[in-house]
């Protein structure tokens, strides 16, 4: 019977969201096309169907993981204030870090940290997801200074920097120790950084 354009769309979304966690724990060098198979339960060439290479089903993870991860961290609502943005994206993630969808730390960093020399395309599709999450943030800093909310001597590019760094910088450490509470603690400690120099009440 030949497949519909329905069943194959949904068959690829499949096999994405079954690679996404043994991409993230093994990275795309040490995650093989038999990890892949067992995990997603189609042989290799139901999976080379919808993809070209494991690096084109790898770039899917990633789009998917930004999409459902990274992404799901930055406030939608358009009816909150400057502050009610910023500290959405905190408190999201540390429900990332509380419960994660994956166990092997951020896919976004775990990507970036490994294709940084050795993928240059791969690279830059990190940088323009990574420039994304800089940007909104950074437009919430500038809103919330026209608005009065934030000090008016805040430097927004600067600071969504220091903000989005020092997250992911977090979930490293907390990797690396193997334990959430080094997260934590800096969560505490950029949230009291929020109030004392970006809020101006």
């Amino acid at each position: 019977m030949k497949r519909t354009t329905r069943n194959a769309a949904k068959t690829k979304q499949e096999i994405i969201e079954k690679s996404a966690p043994i991409f993230n724990r093994h990275g795309i060098a040490g995650t093989s096309m038999q990890m892949l198979v067992e995990a997603t339960g189609y042989q290799m060439g139901g999976i080379y169907r919808h993809f070209n290479s494991k690096m084109d089903l790898a770039k899917a993870v990633f789009r998917y993981n930004y999409e459902s991860i990274i992404k799901e961290n930055l406030p939608i609502n358009s009816s909150l204030n400057p502050p009610e943005k910023l500290l959405s994206i905190l408190y999201n993630y540390k429900k990332m870090v509380s419960n994660p969808k994956f166990a092997s730390g951020c896919p976004l960093l775990n990507t970036i940290t490994e294709v940084d020399d050795t993928q240059d395309e791969f690279r830059l599709l990190a940088k323009s997801f990574v420039k994304e999450v800089l940007q909104t943030t950074e437009h919430i800093l500038e809103e919330g200074k026209t608005s009065g909310f934030f000090k008016s001597n805040i430097d927004p590019q600067k600071e969504a920097l220091y903000l989005f760094a020092s997250l992911e910088g977090a979930i490293v450490i907390g990797k690396v120790m193997k334990k959430a509470q080094p997260f934590f603690d800096v969560f505490d400690q950029i949230e009291a950084y929020l109030k004392e120099h970006i809020f101006t009440s």
